[in-house]
């Protein structure tokens, strides 16, 4: 039991890990930046405990490279912002194949919820509040799917896109388009139609690569 954190100490190493990770999704704090344990805890006023806690976490996200009590930014590009993404499909794209034939009808009413958020998010151009229903929205397809380790492999990625999302949506003023795609989609996960469901997912999420990969592109890449 000893070895066991304090939840407390586990919630502070999440709230550092979120505040790092906007910082270096952002390019706050840019590819080589040294991060070390001491330095931080004085920043954030806190123990080395949250700092070290949320350094392991960034590092399982591959956002940092750690050495003992240091770390150093990685970052993101392009080319990672592609992995991403193609990660990311095909974990929507099975959770989407096992949630249509589980229950197709959980699905459809467990969308309603955050769909509503984004049109209401939308009209008051909330790009916070948007990118919380967004991710709600495709984190419905894991829930009623029921497989923990791709929910798993989902929990782990789901932050960093989370970052990515938002810092695209405060770019736009009009939220509407993504409203719309994301309607298109839980109308054809509603019909049952799964050829369309996962053409229409490709379509959708390599849109958001697109849009989140121009900032990243290093100067000549495609």
């Amino acid at each position: 039991m000893s070895e066991i954190l304090p939840i407390k100490q586990q919630a502070l190493g999440d709230k550092v890990a979120g505040e790092l990770r906007r910082l270096i999704v952002t390019g706050r704090y840019a590819p080589g930046t040294a991060l070390v344990e001491g330095h931080l805890a004085e920043q954030f006023d806190l123990s080395r405990g949250p700092i070290r806690d949320a350094l392991k976490i960034l590092a399982s996200e591959g956002l940092i490279d750690t050495n003992r009590r240091s770390a150093t930014v990685v970052g993101l590009d392009g080319d990672d912002i592609d992995e991403l993404f193609s990660l990311r499909e095909s974990l929507e794209r099975l959770a989407l194949e096992i949630g249509l034939q589980r229950d197709r009808s959980a699905l459809v009413q467990g969308l309603r919820g955050p769909l509503q958020q984004m049109r209401s998010a939308g009209e008051y151009g909330d790009a916070d509040g948007f990118t919380v229903a967004d991710v709600r929205f495709h984190s419905v397809f894991y829930e009623v799917a029921g497989h923990r380790r791709l929910a798993d492999v989902w929990a782990q990625y789901r932050p960093t896109i989370e970052v990515l999302l938002l810092a695209s949506n405060e770019r736009y003023e009009d939220l509407e388009p993504s409203v719309t795609a994301h309607e298109v989609l839980a109308g054809l996960i509603e019909s049952g139609d799964p050829d369309a469901v996962f053409a229409e997912l490709h379509d959708h999420l390599d849109n958001a690569r697109l849009r989140l990969r121009a900032p990243y592109s290093r100067p000549g890449s495609d």
